[in-house]
């Protein structure tokens, strides 16, 4: 897959290393700068002045909003969303489905499907609407 296949629309001022691979229908935004060994996978929105690191996996359908910094060897599953501003530090292995909130800081791998917010508060998606039984 060459940077230049159809149906992309990389903005002309994003950075990206010639080894990179991009799947169709993929928006890259200004500024953007995405590392070498990087593979992005298709229908996904990276945002203005997103960092992708290098060796970073991205697969579809996920959102990168703007200013959000990926760190090298990143592993985000399809359909996750990450919030303005959020970072996620090097080797950190995202669950697919995930939504990771404005500013926040990942530092360890999120295995199931959740949503990350205020810092270090984790929820399980699938026990945010269910009553505690004790």
């Amino acid at each position: 897959m060459s940077n230049q296949a159809n149906q992309k629309r990389i903005h002309p001022s994003a950075v990206i290393s010639e080894d990179v691979m991009i799947g169709s229908e993929t928006t890259i935004g200004a500024g953007a700068i995405i590392g070498a060994g990087t593979v992005i996978g298709e229908q996904c929105q990276v945002g203005t002045g997103v960092i992708i690191e290098a060796n970073s996996r991205i697969e579809n359908s996920c959102v990168l909003e703007p200013g959000v910094i990926i760190g090298k060897a990143v592993t985000l599953g399809k359909n996750t969303k990450i919030g303005i501003g959020a970072r996620v530090t090097n080797g950190v292995t995202i669950a697919p489905d995930t939504v990771i909130k404005i500013g926040e800081i990942v530092l360890k791998d999120m295995i199931y499907k959740m949503v990350f917010k205020r810092g270090a508060w984790i929820y399980r998606e699938d026990s945010l609407n269910c009553k505690n039984e004790d």
